[in-house]
């Protein structure tokens, strides 16, 4: 039975979790809670035994934290989020839980809560019909690693039935997916079948009948956003996945996903995706050997022969790039308007090929205008660059003031890093100290020397102190790495004036990232704020001819 002395110490947190019937818990995978643990569980029942027991034992409530309809797979919830911050806002020092999997039912999460967050910042758990109070040695870590793994052990069947059902239903040519495909409405009977949406169907008509007199995917795009066509997110619901903000119109991608759907033969693909596990969010996209299909579910918006034709044309169009170009400047130069890294596109010749520099977010969007080319010759582009680079590295290497600098810096710097190894390995030995006062405290509370609150008191104080040194020594090493940076300055500078041939290495040592606008102003950044010292304007492509 667990009792709290001294209550008055402690602020609560209650928290209450439960997963619905039939939800979701990403991906589709639906975790089905059973009758009996949702009566016994409910949201309502949590909080009254959790108020009854802070009552019985006197203990002061600052707030209610509920999940309800989230399921313990994942710790990324809105109410367990607000509870965390207030933690770390020092507004609670007690978690209360019904039981262990309220709290969650992954076991590296529970651990690194229990073991690691709750000590660090003074918190005490308490899970009440597992008997588990982390205020009390009698608690043992085997109990609680042994109640995680079950959770999780549940978690993991739960799982495995809900993937053997989905697999049933797969079979049975059931529509499984959260929003219906465009064109296409969920059948208010029966929300595993589709039925046609009879103001979307002519567009989806129109698009196959485009494709398949010839026009690309490109041109029906730029069609459908100049007349303003609704884009499938807006019409089937989920427009919230959109991240950046900018409202799209069609472009070559949708319209090719589109033409490419065979839901639109009638058919019902599922297994598209999958999981990697349980515990992850993350998806991989299924080999189409590996789908389930069943054809004939529901009534076809295209019939088979334009379909195919609609493949053929697309297939036709498809090339595999079968060589890869690596270009010195690959990965640093950007667009100046929209940030984005600029491409290459090879054009070629009788004799020769010749590559030009383009905007990614132009190519991706080009009719919607969202930035420029931004063309550029490569080979004029790079020969530039590094004329400006090489001319400010002389620079740097002729006028005094800089050399200064730089002689200045490395004395200071070589001074600094012996200090900076002196203090890692001071604050080293602190931290085998800490440990030690650690393992001495453990010692005392097991052979009662200790009241619990003091343990939690002594104990939290040395953690934070291990973690502050922790930190410190972090924050030497990252000091540590920029100073031997800082001290082959000088031969950076020299080795890349005195080189004939460039290479890539040499290149991104000083040099952070290049912008490109569309007027052909190029800025060049370098890593080293004494090569970035010189003000002056941007220099113009067009003034090198």
């Amino acid at each position: 039975m667990i009792t709290i002395a001294n209550p008055e110490k402690y602020v609560a947190g209650l928290y209450e979790r439960l997963s619905n019937e039939n939800i979701e818990v990403g991906n589709g995978e639906v975790l089905v809670t059973d009758e009996d643990e949702r009566e016994s569980g409910s949201i309502s029942t949590q909080k009254l035994f959790l108020r009854n027991f802070c009552k019985d034992n006197n203990i002061q409530v600052y707030d209610d934290y509920t999940d309800d309809g989230v399921s313990g797979a994942t710790f990324d919830r809105p109410s367990f989020n607000r509870m965390i911050k207030d933690i770390e806002n020092k507004k609670i020092n007690l978690v209360i839980v019904k039981d262990l999997s309220r709290f969650g039912r992954l076991s590296s999460m529970i651990s690194f809560y229990l073991e690691e967050f709750f000590i660090e910042k003074g918190v005490r758990f308490i899970a009440i019909t597992d008997d588990i109070d982390t205020g009390h040695i009698e608690t043992s870590e085997e109990m609680v690693q042994f109640k995680a793994f079950f959770n999780e052990w549940y978690l993991r069947d739960t799982s495995r039935k809900v993937r053997n059902g989905k697999k049933t239903r797969a079979k049975e040519g059931k529509v499984m997916t959260t929003y219906a495909t465009y064109g296409y409405k969920k059948d208010p009977a029966d929300y595993n079948h589709y039925i046609i949406d009879q103001d979307i169907a002519p567009i989806v008509r129109r698009i196959f009948m485009l494709a398949r007199n010839g026009m690309t995917p490109t041109d029906i795009g730029k069609i459908l956003t100049d007349e303003r066509t609704l884009v499938p997110s807006e019409v089937v619901g989920n427009g919230h996945t959109r991240k950046d903000g900018i409202k799209r119109g069609w472009n070559r991608n949708t319209v090719k996903r589109l033409l490419q759907n065979v839901t639109y033969l009638g058919w019902v693909s599922n297994g598209n995706t999958k999981k990697i596990n349980y515990k992850s969010k993350k998806t991989m996209i299924m080999p189409k050997e590996d789908r389930i299909v069943v054809k004939g579910m529901h009534t076809p918006i295209v019939d088979e022969e334009t379909f195919n034709i609609v493949q053929e044309q697309i297939a036709s169009r498809t090339s595999t790039r079968v060589k890869s170009y690596d270009w010195l400047l690959k990965g640093i130069v950007c667009c100046k308007e929209c940030g984005k890294k600029l491409s290459i596109v090879p054009q070629k010749h009788p004799n020769k090929t010749t590559f030009y520099l383009r905007c990614n977010t132009y190519a991706g969007n080009t009719h919607l205008g969202l930035c420029t080319s931004h063309s550029n010759n490569l080979e004029k582009v790079t020969n530039f660059v590094i004329e400006q680079i090489k001319n400010r590295c002389r620079q740097f290497l002729n006028e005094e003031k800089y050399g200064k600098i730089a002689d200045n810096s490395k004395d200071k710097i070589l001074k600094d890093k012996f200090n900076v190894k002196n203090e890692i390995l001071i604050i080293e030995k602190k931290i085998k100290d800490i440990n030690k006062k650690i393992d001495k405290l453990y010692e005392d509370k097991y052979n009662g020397l200790f009241e619990d609150e003091d343990f939690t008191r002594l104990y939290s104080k040395q953690i934070e102190n291990r973690k502050q040194s922790e930190e410190r020594i972090k924050q030497l090493k990252e000091l540590e790495e920029k100073e031997d940076s800082s001290v082959d300055i000088n031969k950076l500078v020299k080795d890349f004036v005195d080189m004939k041939e460039i290479t890539r290495n040499m290149l991104v040592s000083l040099v952070d990232k290049i912008e490109i606008s569309e007027s052909k102003e190029i800025t060049i950044y370098y890593k080293f704020n004494i090569l970035n010292m010189r003000k002056e304007e941007n220099e113009n492509l067009e003034k090198v001819g």
